[in-house]
């Protein structure tokens, strides 16, 4: 039996509708390489602090008018993502309490990290162990640890909610659980380390500035769980950064993406082509193997924070870092 070496359009059609019946599909059949590059949804972006705070603290004047609603929470929203979130691996979030208010305890399956920003009084509970959070301090709160929040302060206080939310999602685990009213206090031993106090890490910080500087990042902390030795979480990698008064970082990109949170000083950064001119208090974006390069304008050193994926693309063996030519 001999066999026509090429099939018209119109029975390849009919060949691919008979694979879609089927529940078969034939990448070979569709014009372009078996496995395409996508594009990041991420975008450049830049979000000022100038803009968000009177808009956070307005929040409380609409809350009540949605039933369910417990927290002040506004999200970063990047155009590029569908989902609304700052980028397309990252959840990036502002949440504001009042004196006296406290979000009800509950869990959920994507993991946590909590950075203060602004007021005295917060405070986070981790199963069992309470952590105060002032300015600076950062918080873990691992997937499926029971957790609430509070104010025992006299002004409203502010914070940074940093979740592997995306990436839960993607996998199809994505779950919230109030914590039942009468169910008995819960009370576990953490298994990572949850507390990370600002002044150890400044301190760290500042320890390392006088050994070295990076070319790319000038001066870079990581945040690493002392019981593990790793980043914080599989997922998410947290940094501190020092950008010393006139420094002007190279140009490199890197397969992951950041979330960044200037705490102090003035400066700029490009990506790409757009240059993101940034202050006290703002937040800006770098997509996946986007060009980067900070720099300094200041007379004092700038301090950034930011949120990574590199964990994750590190422990799937996609991470890498290029400089720019």
């Amino acid at each position: 039996m001999t066999m026509r070496a090429t099939q018209t359009a119109k029975e390849l059609d009919i060949y691919c509708a008979q694979l879609e019946a089927a529940g078969l599909d034939a990448p070979w059949s569709r014009p372009g390489p078996l496995i395409p590059p996508k594009p990041t949804a991420a975008q450049v972006h830049l979000w000022r602090w100038r803009e968000i705070e009177p808009l956070l603290r307005e929040s409380s004047d609409f809350l009540s008018l949605h039933r369910g609603a417990e927290r002040r929470v506004l999200r970063l929203r990047n155009p590029g993502v569908p989902e609304r979130t700052a980028a397309h691996s990252l959840v990036v979030a502002l949440q504001y309490l009042l004196p006296g208010e406290v979000a009800p305890a509950h869990r959920h399956s994507p993991s946590a990290i909590r950075f203060m920003l602004r007021g005295e009084g917060a405070y986070t509970t981790v199963d069992g162990q309470r952590c105060a959070m002032q300015p600076g301090d950062l918080v873990v709160t691992p997937s499926m640890a029971w957790h609430d929040h509070g104010n025992t302060g006299a002004q409203p206080v502010i914070w940074m909610d940093i979740l592997d939310w995306q990436v839960v999602r993607f996998l199809e685990n994505l779950t919230y659980e109030a914590y039942p009213e009468d169910r008995q206090a819960e009370i576990s031993s953490p298994g990572p380390d949850l507390f990370h106090p600002w002044s150890e890490a400044y301190a760290a910080l500042l320890s390392l500035a006088e050994k070295e500087s990076d070319p790319f990042d000038d001066v870079l902390l990581e945040y690493t769980d002392s019981v593990s030795g790793g980043s914080l979480r599989p997922t998410v990698g947290c940094y501190l950064q020092m950008l010393r008064s006139g420094m002007q970082t190279r140009a490199h990109s890197e397969s992951s993406c950041a979330v960044y949170h200037v705490i102090s000083g003035n400066g700029f950064t490009t990506v790409n082509d757009d240059r993101l001119e940034w202050e006290a208090g703002d937040f800006f974006v770098v997509p996946p193997m986007a060009r980067h390069a900070h720099a300094n304008t200041g007379s004092e050193p700038a301090l950034l924070f930011s949120a990574q994926d590199r964990p994750l693309l590190k422990a799937v063996g996609l991470y890498r870092a290029e400089p720019s030519l």
